[in-house]
């Protein structure tokens, strides 16, 4: 009795696995459908392989500071803003990791705010879990499909993914509002640290490794940004940079040379920037990587031709001609 009851249960723990890997492979997309279906961020894993150049990875402070296509329109270099709102480090690292594996950027930049932002050990076993359960059962990441579900998929079974290009905006956050700051000037020199958390910490080492190993140079920045930013942030990110020989960009101490009007390029009273702050960083990062790296212009190369039509449908949805 107790064996009948052993094949019962294998019996049926098997055939749920293989249902819910079938079911998977109904629900994984097979075109675009809109943004809203996916985070943001996984936009980049619609792009052609190996066709960008370089990536924006952090919270939302990197989602509104750097716009792809102004750095395009200026210096033809392909990229992809992947700053997502209110992101933990270990969360980047699982993003930058996953898009490596389609992707092979020669510059990351990795904005800051993040750093300060602690979390717990059972958030990252959680997170660790809940990325080895998604490799397994796609329905685990795609299980809101259900509601775009139509028999045209079955048809789509055994062929590869069609692979577009996602909106204009790159995964950059697009915001016209006008919300200024008004407290005055923030930079105030210190010698105080602010210690970034072990966990944190740890997360960094991990995405310094990954792009060590991947041969890719990764730039850390500050956006511009009153209400998140500090002097004792400043050291501590410097100290980062410095222990780990990399680049430090840090945008606050260069407000003046950006040309930030703090009555004009803010969102939300100094936190975040919005589209007229992003075009001013956008441009400085774009002149950074034309003096200090090998980045290619493709704006004449008929493989990003996509490029060029999504720059005119972004320059309409921006009002820029």
């Amino acid at each position: 009795m107790k064996s009948k009851n052993k094949i019962k249960s294998i019996s049926f723990l098997t055939g749920l696995f293989i249902l819910l890997y079938i079911i998977s492979y109904l629900l994984l997309p097979y075109n675009n459908m809109g943004d809203s279906l996916y985070k943001k961020a996984n936009g980049i894993l619609k792009e052609p392989k190996d066709t960008i150049d370089y990536v924006a990875i952090g919270d939302s402070e990197c989602s509104a500071s750097i716009s792809p296509i102004e750095v395009w329109n200026a210096y033809g270099y392909s990229g992809y803003n992947c700053g997502v709102p209110s992101q933990q480090l270990q969360d980047t690292y699982y993003l930058l990791e996953r898009l490596l594996r389609n992707q092979h950027p020669k510059v990351v930049f990795l904005e800051t705010n993040a750093f300060y932002r602690d979390f717990k050990y059972i958030n990252t076993l959680e997170t660790s879990i809940e990325e080895a359960v998604k490799k397994i059962f796609p329905i685990y990441k795609y299980h809101d499909n259900w509601k775009f579900f139509h028999f045209y998929m079955l048809k789509t079974i055994g062929h590869k993914v069609k692979l577009e290009p996602t909106t204009v905006y790159k995964g950059y956050q697009y915001s016209a509002i006008v919300n200024p700051y008004k407290s005055g000037p923030y930079v105030t020199e210190t010698e105080d640290v602010y210690v970034i958390d072990e966990q944190p910490l740890l997360y960094l080492n991990k995405i310094v490794n990954l792009c060590r190993n991947k041969d890719i140079q990764l730039i850390v920045y500050s956006a511009p940004s009153p209400k998140c930013w500090s002097y004792a942030k400043h050291n501590a990110a410097a100290a980062f940079a410095n222990v780990n020989q990399l680049t430090y960009i840090d945008l606050n101490l260069d407000i003046e040379t950006l040309g930030i009007d703090w009555a004009k390029d803010s969102r939300d009273d100094g936190d975040h920037l919005n589209y007229f702050g992003a075009k001013k960083v956008s441009d400085y990062m774009g002149k950074y990587l034309s003096e200090h790296t090998d980045l290619t212009d493709h704006r004449t190369d008929e493989r990003f031709i996509i490029w060029n039509k999504e720059l005119k449908n972004y320059l309409k949805l921006t009002e820029q001609n």
